[in-house]
């Protein structure tokens, strides 16, 4: 009897032997065991964020990182291993931009400016001594006429159209200013009567004819001076044009002589493609 009752006394309920190796997993074990299995988890995104640096070092583009490459450059394409492009070499090379060109409209504007400040100067004097001779009316002095629109209109029809005329022929030689001088010298003639005879008009006064107008020797004399104006300057222009085309040239000569092998590079990258 007493061994009976010594086989069934009761175990202590905090056995070490049952906490540390159980035989069946509990509940409360498989709570304990939580936490380790959530620890890699939280460890993913370091490892992700140290994905891309390993892609940098590599060296190697991707296909969409080739298309905004700039310069000479070769590599090996990481893309798409199905694709027709994967593994070859690309070459990319940058275009040579030619040199600016420079033109002659800039400084011939300015000299066709001082041209017509001389045209006024050769006109006033050749105005005075056509009133000292007596080819003026009857009374005028040179202070009339400085003041009268015989000599106020002529300037600056002489200026828009000279002007007109470096703008068009641009670095053109002297050939192209002898032929634009007629043309300067009609546009003041004709252009000096029509505007005296619309200011005539406009006055209430008399209206003079337009061949009358065409006739007096004033309108005469600053047609014939802007022609020689205008050839004269023109000459200085075009000298000037003929300068700015040998330096053209000689830009274009260098820089193709600089770009020569990337020239070569494009056209054997464009033979591969």
């Amino acid at each position: 009897m007493s061994d009976t009752t010594g086989d069934k006394k009761p175990k202590p309920i905090f056995n070490p032997a049952d906490v540390v190796e159980p035989t069946d997993p509990t509940p409360a074990d498989v709570a304990v065991e939580e936490p380790a299995v959530e620890a890699p988890k939280a460890e993913k995104p370091k490892a992700e964020k140290k994905k891309p640096k390993a892609e940098v070092s590599t060296g190697s583009t991707t296909e969409g990182d080739a298309k905004t490459a700039t310069g000479v450059s070769t590599g090996s394409t990481t893309g798409d291993p199905a694709s027709d492009f994967a593994g070859r070499e690309v070459v990319y090379v940058q275009a040579p931009v030619p040199p600016r060109l420079r033109g002659n409209r800039g400084i011939g504007s300015l000299l066709a400016v001082l041209g017509a400040a001389v045209f006024a100067a050769l006109y006033a004097g050749l105005g005075w001594i056509l009133i000292a001779v007596g080819l003026a009316a009857k009374g005028a002095t040179f202070q009339q006429f400085i003041l009268s629109p015989e000599f106020l209109i002529p300037v600056p029809i002489f200026l828009v159209a000279f002007v007109i005329l470096v703008l068009l022929v641009n670095r053109a030689g002297w050939a192209a200013h002898v032929f634009g001088s007629l043309l300067v010298g009609l546009a003041v003639y004709f252009g000096t009567a029509g505007i005296a005879a619309l200011l005539f008009t406009v006055s209430g006064s008399d209206v003079p004819s337009f061949g009358f107008l065409l006739s007096q020797p004033f309108i005469i004399v600053a047609a014939l001076v802007a022609r020689e104006v205008s050839i004269w300057v023109g000459l200085a222009i075009s000298a000037r044009g003929r300068r700015v085309k040998e330096r053209n040239l000689q830009l274009v000569d260098e820089w193709e002589q600089e770009h020569a092998e990337t020239k070569a590079q494009y056209e054997r990258a464009g033979t591969t493609a």
